[in-house]
C-alpha cells in the first residue's frame, strides 16, 4: 500500500470525496426554489433540517435525496478504482467518506458554511459498512420518535453506527478493518463538533422539536 500508484489512487479519492460532499445541495434548492440562502435563514445550516423547516417538506426531502447520494457516490467512485482484492480498498473507501462528510461540512465555495454532514455520512456509510447502516438509522428513529429532536436522532444515529460496527464484527456478519473504524469515529467526531450550537441549545432547552411551535 505504499507504492507511488496506490497513494495516488488514495489521494484521488480523497479529493474527488471531498469534491462531490462540497457540492451543497441545500444552497442551490434553496437559491432555486425560492432564491433563499439558507446561510442566512434558520439556523443557517445548509443541510436537510434547516431546508425543511425554511422551504418545506419536499424541498427538505429533496436536499436529503441529494446529500445521502453524495456520500454514496464518493465511496462508489472509491470503490471503482480500487477493486474487491486491491490493495487498500477499505482505507479509499474511508478517505472518500471522511472527505465527502469534510466537504459537506466546510465547501470551500461557500466559505466553509455547509451542514451538519449526517445525511452524506448516511450515504457513505450505506456502502461502506451496510448493517452499521442500518443500526445508525434505527438509532435515529427511536432517538428522534423519544425526543422529537433532529438533532438528538442525529447525535444518535454516530452512537448507533459505532455500536452496531463493533457489534457486528464482533458476531462475525462484517470483517473488521481498522480504516472502516477510522471513518465511523471520524465522521462522528466531525458530527458532533458541527452539533456544538444544537448541543448547547439542548442542555438549555431551546433546541427546536418537530410538531412544537416556539
Amino acid at each position: 500500500m505504499t507504492d507511488p500508484a496506490t497513494l495516488l489512487g488514495l489521494a484521488i479519492v480523497a479529493l474527488v470525496g471531498y469534491g462531490i460532499g462540497s457540492i451543497s445541495s441545500g444552497y442551490l434548492v434553496g437559491k432555486i426554489y425560492r432564491n433563499v440562502d439558507l446561510r442566512t435563514v434558520g439556523s443557517g445550516s445548509t443541510g436537510a433540517t434547516n431546508t425543511f423547516r425554511t422551504l418545506g417538506r419536499g424541498a427538505g426531502l429533496l436536499v436529503a435525496v441529494f446529500d445521502i447520494l453524495k456520500g454514496a457516490l464518493a465511496v462508489l467512485f472509491a470503490q471503482f478504482l480500487f477493486t474487491i482484492d486491491s490493495d487498500g480498498r477499505h482505507v479509499a473507501e474511508a478517505l472518500a467518506a471522511v472527505g465527502a462528510v469534510a466537504g459537506h461540512c466546510w465547501p470551500p465555495m461557500l466559505q466553509g458554511r455547509g451542514g451538519r454532514g449526517v445525511a452524506t455520512g448516511f450515504g457513505a456509510l450505506l456502502f461502506v459498512a451496510t448493517p452499521a447502516w442500518a443500526s445508525a438509522v434505527a438509532f435515529f428513529m427511536i432517538a428522534l420518535a423519544v425526543t422529537r429532536m433532529v438533532s438528538v436522532g442525529s447525535l444518535a444515529s454516530v452512537i448507533g453506527a459505532l455500536v452496531g460496527y463493533l457489534l457486528f464484527t464482533a458476531t462475525g456478519w462484517l470483517s473488521f478493518n481498522w480504516a472502516t473504524l477510522a471513518f465511523i469515529v471520524i465522521g462522528g467526531c466531525v458530527i458532533y463538533v458541527r452539533h456544538l450550537p444544537n448541543i448547547q441549545r439542548i442542555l438549555r432547552g431551546a433546541e427546536p422539536r418537530i410538531g412544537v411551535r416556539p
